[in-house]
């Protein structure tokens, strides 16, 4: 029989050893899936909140404190990416690079010469119809791979600044709970140092009492 393995509900499961090695991959994903929604939901509950101090934020604190909300968005959404987005990248990286400007001008520079020189027999005499030709093509092809390599910068950029909220709301709530935490230490050594002081002025008159009765006896 296969062994049963039990889970704490709050605990998140993906990171455990031991599912791994009894889940298929399939199963696994489908387990991040849910471990993301379940942060969400944690994320949406504390924007919801009026006070960060408040008993629902220390509930809200021990649910959320034990998952992993920092991730490495972008290593997923490369995982996720087809040949034609790496393409656009690579497209979008070149042409926005000096050494295209530069070769591009060569180009154009070794064209133009090269018509001019050959006069008569120019395979593109001016006004260089085939080089506009060329250069339209080029420009018209190349405007929306730019704009397909900005788009998928932007779903980063998204991605990125919507991981680090979710950090920095968990972080502002740790940091909350730790004030909080804080507070009821200072609060209760400041009720101890009272009480020790209470106690040491009840003794004093106990102890010169119990010194004059010593004299006397003496």
């Amino acid at each position: 029989m296969t062994e049963e393995k039990n889970f704490a509900p709050n605990e998140p499961l993906v990171h455990d050893a031991r599912l791994t090695e009894l889940l298929s991959e399939e199963e696994l994903e489908q387990l991040e899936r849910e471990e993301d929604e379940r942060i969400i939901a944690l994320i949406d509950e504390v924007e919801e909140l009026d006070s960060l101090l408040s008993p629902e934020a220390q509930d809200l604190v021990r649910d959320l404190r034990p998952y992993t909300v920092a991730d490495d968005v972008l290593e997923e959404l490369e995982e996720h990416s087809t040949w034609r987005d790496h393409l656009a990248d690579k497209i979008a990286q070149v042409a926005g690079s000096w050494s295209f400007i530069i070769s591009f001008l060569l180009f154009m520079g070794l064209w133009i010469g090269t018509n001019f020189v050959l006069a008569t027999q120019a395979f593109d005499p001016y006004p260089f119809i085939l080089l506009n030709l060329g250069l339209s093509t080029l420009a018209a092809l190349q405007a929306p791979v730019i704009l397909m390599s900005q788009n998928r910068q932007a779903e980063k950029d998204r991605a990125v600044t919507h991981n680090d909220y979710q950090v920095n709301i968990k972080s502002e709530l740790e940091i909350a709970d730790l004030h909080r935490k804080m507070d009821l230490l200072m609060a209760t050594i400041d009720t101890q140092g009272q009480l020790i002081q209470l106690l040491a002025k009840n003794q004093v008159p106990h102890l010169n009492g119990a010194a004059t009765k010593q004299k006397a006896q003496g």
